[in-house]
């Protein structure tokens, strides 16, 4: 009973934050306290309670770091002209029939880069979605498109958290698990460029505005350097640097751009590392301002918080319940089939793809054991399933944000082929050959 009342309250502080539009972050710090005094209640030494979780943030260090890195990243790649660079050849590419395709591919580069959905969104996707109105596009295909493009990073990139997070909690390399992710990816990837490209036809642009080009034109000197620090930051981990090693480079190489290719003032500079860039053109100020440390802080006490629920999750056993049934029913549905449920079950719950991640692991981690699978299975699992499946959760972060970035409302999410197509392919892999194989016989 007195887990199913902190439960209880957990979840009317995330419908609340919901409402109200305040950071799912303090629902979490409410939902932390609720789950500490129901572990005090059966038993538990407050200051054991406090190590569970400590136990929990320590697995996130090595995140943490990578989160503040990101921060920067996001607004030095904006200084230094990086940002500006893509937008400009993805416009440069569009034509009636294959704006669609841009749609996709940029959000994708972009995503690569930035290893962030709502980074990208932010930019490209805001980006497009002006073009699509000016033009005459169908603003909820092209919604879709980007909604695709915005999470291929999410699993693959140097620079996503959720990929460092989920390598975390799997107790992987990271790098390791964006190999394997990268293995993963070509079938549903191709699949989804063949959508896109037939839908290109039959939804085409009439026109593109050439006010973004020519602000663009104006607030940077787009030569071609400016694209090295994004090239750095693809490349290096290839070359078997970490993750943190790459963006810490590209950060440096940013910020060579931003001194002496768009002749910013180094103070102007430092405050954009930490507040975020801000552009000098009104066209562009919604589009490309943001960024800097500061947007990372909601992020890391988010992680920071999930972390120290699993502590305290797997130190004191609140959840053995529920983790006792999932052998079972691993063996009546599948493996994959039971990373889907809980991937829509906990981002349904905790409205948060990190919260997800973190939960899914937990729950899993001890069948993958009993069973003598190998750690890189579990993670693998998870960011096939959750990362993705996060953003088709309507009222999640990872879905709404997006949407509402975009102003286009839930009817884009079927165009949006590349969340579901990813875990269907990986369905087949992983359960669906096992379901026909006993079908067959």
């Amino acid at each position: 009973m007195d887990l199913l009342l902190a439960f209880g309250v957990f979840l009317a502080c995330v419908a609340f934050c919901m409402l109200r539009a305040i950071s799912l972050s303090w629902a979490l710090l409410v939902g932390f306290f609720c789950f500490f005094l129901v572990g005090l209640h059966r038993g538990n030494r407050a200051a054991d309670m406090g190590k569970m979780a400590w136990e929990g943030v320590k697995s996130a260090l090595k995140v943490l770091w990578i989160l503040l890195l990101i921060g920067l990243l996001t607004a030095l790649w904006r200084a230094s002209g990086t940002v500006a660079f893509f937008v400009r050849t993805g416009v440069d590419c569009i034509t009636p029939h294959t704006f669609l395709l841009v749609a996709f591919l940029l959000p994708a580069v972009f995503s690569m880069a930035f290893g962030s959905s709502f980074g990208v969104v932010g930019t490209a996707g805001v980006i497009l979605m002006t073009i699509a109105r000016s033009g005459g596009a169908d603003l909820v295909v092209t919604a879709g498109a980007v909604m695709s493009g915005i999470y291929v990073g999410e699993r693959l990139s140097p620079a996503s958290s959720a990929a460092a997070v989920t390598a975390a909690v799997a107790e992987v390399d990271d790098r390791a698990f964006r190999s394997r992710m990268w293995r993963d990816t070509p079938i549903p990837f191709v699949l989804t460029l063949a959508l896109y490209g037939v839908l290109a036809r039959v939804y085409p642009i009439s026109g593109v505005d050439a006010g973004i080009m020519d602000a663009l034109s104006s607030e940077f000197h787009l030569s071609w350097p400016v694209i090295i620090p994004a090239v750095a930051l693809l490349a290096l981990p290839w070359f078997k640097m970490s993750a943190r090693g790459a963006i810490a480079i590209s950060c440096v190489l940013s910020a060579l751009c931003a001194l002496f290719i768009q002749h910013m003032d180094p103070g102007t500079l430092l405050g954009a590392c930490v507040l975020g860039y801000r552009a000098v053109q009104p066209e562009l100020r919604d589009i490309l301002s943001g960024g800097g440390l500061v947007s990372m802080a909601d992020v890391v006490v988010i992680v920071i918080l999930s972390c120290a629920y699993s502590g305290m999750f797997s130190g004191t056993g609140l959840l053995e319940p529920v983790t006792e049934k999932i052998g079972g029913l691993i063996d009546r549905v599948g493996l994959f089939t039971v990373h889907i449920l809980l991937s829509f079950g906990t981002c349904m719950l905790f409205c948060n793809q990190t919260v997800g991640t973190v939960l899914s692991a937990q729950l899993t981690r001890e069948e993958y054991r009993r069973r003598g699978l190998e750690p890189m299975e579990l993670a693998a699992n998870i960011g096939n399933s959750t990362i993705n499946l996060a953003g088709l959760v309507p009222w999640a972060i990872a879905c709404s944000v997006p949407l509402t970035t975009m102003g286009v409302g839930l009817e884009a999410l079927p165009f949006a082929v590349y969340l579901y197509l990813l875990p269907a392919w990986n369905w087949i892999l992983v359960d669906g050959k096992r379901k026909l194989g006993r079908t067959c016989r």
